[in-house]
């Protein structure tokens, strides 16, 4: 997908009043439909931001798990990146149970603006939205979108940050051949000590995948990651990572972490896969 940066047109709402303006590169389309649609569920209503080119399509459906600290302005950055290159992209609010676009600062996480009030807000939101609990939002935002003919619904991919990266595995190990291509980028919790761990499932699942880490990142660093590092050597041509030097945690956000020289290589490397495993 090469070319010459191009300014991207949005049309329709942003959503909690953040207020962007995206110049983007290489991409396909450059007028954009942009919304914060609510899906109903067993446990109420989901914010789900979308996007996708403004055309009839259909395009292929590649759903956005978000990182830790949950929807922000960066989240709105990530969603209109991925749709213009040509994805309809629908990017769930992961805490929806606490409200709309419930969210923490990261840079009050760490670093000299942290605040330890911050940091037990979000382990209380991460810690209590189970990944059943994400599944079944998935289950409930796939059939919302199943009515739209604009949405390509297979094969289906995903990608998620930090936490969404554990979302992106697991979705990928419990809908084998309906996921078919999965993207981590700064991944966290996707290798525990128990027989469960997420990273265990990967070469049973059938998908493939791309894995993109920073070599400085203390949070979930590159050996913390190893065996599910090993595992994506394991599978062959499925399985691919990158480790970015002197990337951080939440290099591909942006924010006070992003590095645009390790993103733009995530980035391109996802869209890689997407364009590869997703093409109808």
């Amino acid at each position: 997908m090469g070319g010459k940066p191009l300014s991207v047109e949005f049309i329709g709402a942003t959503g909690a009043n953040f207020q962007l303006h995206y110049r983007n590169d290489t991409r396909k389309n450059s007028a954009m439909i942009e919304d914060v649609i609510s899906v109903p569920s067993p446990e109420g209503e989901i914010s789900v931001i979308m996007a996708r080119p403004d055309d009839e399509g259909p395009h292929p459906v590649v759903v956005m798990f978000h990182d830790g600290p949950g929807v922000r302005e960066g989240t709105f950055e990530v969603v209109r990146r991925i749709a213009s290159a040509g994805y309809y992209v629908v990017a769930p609010d992961r805490y929806h149970r606490y409200g709309k676009f419930e969210h923490v600062d990261p840079a009050k996480l760490r670093g000299p603006e942290a605040d330890p009030a911050a940091g037990e807000r979000l382990w209380a939101m991460l810690g209590s939205t189970t990944e059943q609990m994400v599944q079944a939002d998935l289950s409930a935002v796939l059939a919302h979108l199943a009515k739209d003919p604009t949405a390509q619904m297979s094969p289906l991919g995903c990608i998620g940050f930090c936490i969404g990266a554990r979302s992106v595995t697991i979705t990928m190990n419990s809908r084998p051949g309906v996921f078919v291509a999965g993207v981590g980028l700064h991944p966290s919790f996707c290798v525990t000590d128990q027989p469960d761990s997420p990273h265990l499932g990967i070469a049973a699942s059938g998908g493939s995948f791309y894995y993109g880490l920073g070599e400085a990142d203390t949070m979930q660093s590159p050996e913390m990651n190893r065996p599910l590092l090993e595992v994506l050597d394991s599978i062959g041509n499925r399985g691919d990572y990158d480790i970015f030097p002197e990337a951080d945690h939440g290099f591909a956000v942006p924010g006070g972490a992003y590095q645009a020289e390790a993103a733009d290589q995530a980035y391109a490397k996802a869209f890689s896969l997407f364009d590869r495993m997703l093409s109808s």
